[in-house]
């Protein structure tokens, strides 16, 4: 099992996001980087809040910042429109990209990213919401696919993602817990790894 910690950055600086929506400041991202790293974390992810609804990308200077002082893996995400968007993370330091809404915008972009970086390096970030039948959402959690869970999985992997962030929106940000049915979901698509995000409260889940 990893842990991985997802950092929510928005105009340079590190908020508490609860639902995919920014509700307060909280300090400078490399300082929680750097926490997180020296107590074990297993991964960082570090994405651009407003990037899709703002057409912002994540800052290439705060990934620098914290590429050189710590050394596990960072992946890198929220905006990105453009395979030159990608290829800035990845030269930043950003050793994966994560991708939500580009893969329902444009499709075509997203395959070339693909394509160019190849599969292991892209993380497709999936958005659902178990209160209504998990449906799937993207432009952080804003706007519907029109798809259900397992079928944005399937279109996900159709795309060469080789890895998923499946995040469970009423849950995050409220330490209440995993959804634990998820799990079973997950299991019926053992290509490539999944992370399970929204509600993280304890290891021993």
């Amino acid at each position: 099992m990893r842990i991985i910690a997802r950092l929510d950055i928005k105009t340079g600086m590190l908020i508490k996001s609860v639902q995919f929506d920014g509700q307060r400041k909280i300090g400078k991202p490399e300082n929680f980087a750097t926490n997180y790293s020296d107590k074990g974390i297993d991964e960082i992810f570090l994405i651009n809040n407003t990037g899709s609804l703002y057409d912002t990308n994540l800052d290439i200077n705060i990934v620098k910042k914290i590429r050189s002082e710590i050394s596990i893996p960072i992946a890198g995400g929220g905006g990105i429109k453009s395979t030159k968007d990608a290829e800035k993370l990845f030269n930043s330091g950003c050793d994966k990209i994560v991708i939500n809404t580009l893969l329902y915008e444009n499709p075509k972009v997203f395959s070339e990213i693909v394509s160019i970086f190849g599969s292991s390096s892209v993380v497709g970030s999936i958005q659902y919401n178990q209160k209504k039948k998990n449906l799937t959402y993207y432009k952080m959690a804003r706007e519907l696919t029109g798809m259900g869970l397992e079928d944005t999985i399937k279109k996900n992997l159709d795309y060469g993602c080789g890895e998923l962030l499946i995040t469970e929106i009423n849950r995050d940000g409220h330490y209440v817990g995993l959804d634990i049915n998820l799990i079973d979901i997950a299991n019926k698509f053992k290509k490539v790894p999944v992370i399970i995000g929204g509600g993280f409260n304890d290891k021993n889940e």
